[in-house]
């Protein structure tokens, strides 16, 4: 492996053919605009004709707990939280139609904006001891980053609705039959599962791939940035009176 970058929160590894993105803000991972930059950066680094796949990645134990919410309250600035909520959609909205596959290795923790980064990758592996959810309605916000809309797409509206306004949190094997992720592989076995379900797939030529890649997202309906849009306004709107909630 060759390290090519290293910006805040993201680490940039070139190994073969594939590009690991290993978010890097411990112990939670949290979603920061440096990692937001990272992450931007390195589908910069994605584009050159030596990569054929990324990898979005966690720790073993945390993907990420989602966006980092320290920043928010009620002197939070409005105009400043909807530019760093359309950065943070419009970085989604590139993965989520990159010409390369995309995909997110899951071991651990992967809630809220954490859970919404792998929603918008091609595919989502996942380790059995993982725990998924989007929980925003405990702190009385919602998703923002478009997993409501990646989410139903997924598992259909009721389902979505249900995990969503419930806030719960499924394990790997609920997240594989609702279609959430594509495999689920033992903990202690994890990286070696997917580096081997990677090279499985890199077997095919990387255009008929690519060329896969572009059908898939042409299947998709035309109005989706305008659900997403949505998703952003009601988060815009709720953080900008939002305040911490207080312990018991």
């Amino acid at each position: 492996m060759a390290t090519m970058s290293e910006p805040g929160h993201v680490n940039t590894t070139a190994s073969g053919r594939v590009l690991h993105v290993a978010l890097a803000n411990p112990p939670d991972n949290r979603i920061t605009l440096s990692m937001l930059y990272g992450l931007e950066a390195a589908l910069d680094a994605a584009e050159a004709d030596a990569i054929d796949l990324v990898l979005i990645e966690g720790s073993p134990r945390v993907f990420s707990k989602g966006f980092d919410l320290s920043a928010l309250g009620p002197d939070t600035d409005p105009a400043a939280l909807r530019q760093l909520l359309v950065l943070s959609n419009g970085l989604f909205s590139r993965l989520a139609h990159f010409r390369k596959p995309t995909v997110a290795a899951i071991s651990g923790a992967c809630l809220g904006g954490g859970l919404e980064l792998s929603l918008a990758c091609h595919m989502r592996l996942c380790s059995d001891r993982s725990r998924l959810g989007l929980p925003e309605v405990w702190i009385k916000l919602i998703p923002g980053l478009g997993g409501v809309y990646r989410l139903a797409r997924l598992v259909g509206r009721a389902k979505a609705f249900e995990l969503v306004a419930l806030g719960n949190l499924i394990d790997a094997q609920e997240a594989l039959a609702l279609n959430i992720v594509n495999r689920v592989f033992p903990r202690d076995e994890f990286t070696a599962r997917v580096e081997s379900f990677l090279s499985a797939l890199l077997m095919a030529d990387s255009k008929v791939i690519q060329e896969v890649v572009r059908l898939i997202a042409c299947s998709e309906e035309l109005d989706e940035e305008d659900n997403i849009r949505k998703g952003l306004e009601s988060f815009a709107n709720l953080a900008a009176t939002w305040t911490p909630p207080t312990s018991s």
